[in-house]
């Protein structure tokens, strides 16, 4: 019989809060679930994240949200009132620019499913791209419009982002790519939905967008986003971190938290977004041992917990 996983994750709090805290010399923060959710800032970011600046903590965004360029994030963390800087934020757009651009050297043409801010990452790297936006149709049945679609021999590369313009015409056109086996298949990220909560909602994410583009193409994309290691080792790039020293906090297991263990960074899991501290408890008594990467070292109920801790 296989052994359960059984590896503990205790409450950060009080004087051990303050020991870990010092202990560290880099926070990377999700954003969506933990700094903020769809009605604003959470309460204590703010003076969470002034207090550990002021300690002298490196602190990093990381957001598998793809729909925003970094200075499109920028602003947001702008409006609500926290610092940041553009070069501590990273969302994947950004992250597959930097794949294609630093690690593969691509030289090619991107088709591109997604948003505005994928684009203008693609633009800051000079990545030439098919752009972004609805795919126009006549509407209905036509096969024949459709195998007239003409494709465009410069394209390399097929990135699939979240993309609210996702159409049965971007489908085939991705496929089509992906037929050639010499086309590159990448992925910002598998969230399937997006840590949204109001009048019974649900907000596909882009991983809903990835698994029909896979199905068409009878491929796997390469997957960037957390829990990935390489958006990690675009933020190790530009700045020499040490992993050892580096705490990941987030509100997702498999993503935030499997991203960090992955990493070989401290984890800690706030309870303000998308996983709770039954679904810890679940994969700690699972009997798969790849589960062990979802449980985190730390929860804590809110960054505003720290505040207390902190002394602020």
């Amino acid at each position: 019989m296989a052994e359960m996983t059984c590896k503990s994750c205790q409450l950060l709090e009080g004087t051990g809060a303050r020991n870990f805290i010092a202990s560290m010399d880099a926070f990377i923060f999700d954003c969506d679930g933990v700094l903020w959710n769809e009605a604003g800032p959470l309460d204590g970011v703010v003076e969470v994240l002034q207090e550990l600046r002021r300690l002298g903590k490196r602190v990093f965004f990381a957001t598998n949200n793809s729909s925003k360029s970094r200075m499109a994030y920028l602003k947001k963390f702008e409006k609500f009132g926290i610092v940041a800087y553009e070069e501590e934020i990273y969302g994947t757009a950004y992250a597959v620019a930097y794949y294609l651009k630093e690690i593969l050297k691509f030289d090619k043409k991107v088709f591109t499913i997604g948003t505005t801010g994928m684009v203008e990452e693609l633009d800051s790297m000079n990545i030439q791209h098919t752009g972004s936006g609805p795919d126009q149709s006549t509407g209905g049945y036509n096969l024949q419009e459709w195998a007239s679609f003409e494709l465009d021999p410069e394209v390399g590369a097929v990135i699939c982002g979240f993309d609210e313009h996702f159409s049965f015409h971007k489908l085939i056109k991705a496929a089509s790519y992906l037929a050639k086996d010499s086309c590159l298949f990448i992925a910002t990220n598998l969230d399937d939905r997006f840590p949204f909560n109001q009048n019974g909602v649900v907000i596909p994410g882009t991983g809903c967008l990835v698994i029909s583009v896979e199905a068409a193409a009878r491929r796997k994309a390469k997957v960037i986003g957390k829990p990935e290691r390489v958006m990690f080792e675009c933020i190790q790039s530009r700045h020499a971190i040490d992993p050892s020293k580096t705490c990941m906090i987030g509100d997702r297991l498999n993503t935030d938290i499997m991203f960090g263990n992955n990493c070989g960074l401290r984890t800690v899991l706030v309870l303000t977004g998308i996983s709770s501290l039954k679904d810890v408890e679940n994969v700690q008594t699972s009997v798969s041992p790849d589960n062990m990467n979802l449980v985190p070292d730390f929860y804590m109920p809110s960054l505003e917990s720290l505040k207390s801790s902190l002394n602020i």
